[in-house]
């Protein structure tokens, strides 16, 4: 590994389901060991309920608030509350307030950057439910159902 820097709007962007995340490092520049994405999502954007087989996942709230469903628990967080979700534990997360929810995400091993391009780069529009299954089901990702009621 070598040392990177990376000005605030440097990054991969890509669009991922109706997001946009912007990775600021992957796997080969951490040597496999982490992920790290800015996630922004707009009002209203959920994650349908899923688990993550093989990594470690965490947020860190940069503006907005973020509702986060872990098995029974729910929680929410502002600006500079964190997260942590082991492997394993069905999960899901909404941004229900009115503006631009920014979280940095984190994923360890590293290889969640790898699923985010693979699903940016499907047709526009809302994905087919069995086609973001079959992406998912190739990087150890499981959806279990759709997203949190409203």
């Amino acid at each position: 590994m070598t040392a990177i820097f990376l000005p605030p709007d440097a990054g991969t962007l890509l669009p991922f389901l109706g997001t946009t995340m912007t990775v600021k490092a992957g796997g080969e520049e951490t040597g496999g060991a982490l992920s790290v994405i800015r996630s922004d999502c707009p009002p209203g954007f959920a994650t349908p309920r899923h688990v993550h087989h093989n990594d470690d996942e965490a947020f860190y709230v940069l503006s907005g608030t973020v509702q986060v469903h872990c098995e029974d628990e729910t929680w929410e967080a502002g600006p500079g509350g964190f997260i942590l979700l082991p492997r394993g534990r069905p999960h899901a997360f909404v941004n229900r307030g009115d503006g631009l929810l920014s979280m940095l995400q984190l994923t360890w091993p590293s290889g969640f950057e790898h699923f985010a391009a693979e699903v940016a780069a499907l047709p526009p529009g809302a994905p087919d439910p069995a086609l973001l299954a079959e992406v998912g089901a190739r990087h150890g990702y499981e959806i279990l159902g759709p997203p949190p009621p409203r």
